[in-house]
């Protein structure tokens, strides 16, 4: 987040209901094109690993988001 972001706002949350556990992720930081190459890549592998699934979402100027339940 630091390294790439910028963001000075960031929130993290987690949410467990039954057998699921969500995570959320969301910054006011630069945003970013969504090229799954590297490190979301990895990201996206190892939550679908677990069963998992992994949304990101961004857009240029807006921030980063990402939910994942696994």
């Amino acid at each position: 987040m630091k390294k790439h972001s910028e963001a000075t706002l960031v929130s993290i949350s987690f949410k467990k209901n039954k057998n699921i556990l969500e995570i959320n992720y969301m910054d006011n930081g630069v945003g970013a094109e969504l090229n799954r190459l590297g490190g979301l890549e990895n990201v996206e592998t190892r939550i679908h690993a677990l069963r998992g699934t992994v949304i990101f979402s961004t857009k240029i100027g807006n921030g980063f988001k990402v939910n994942a339940r696994i």
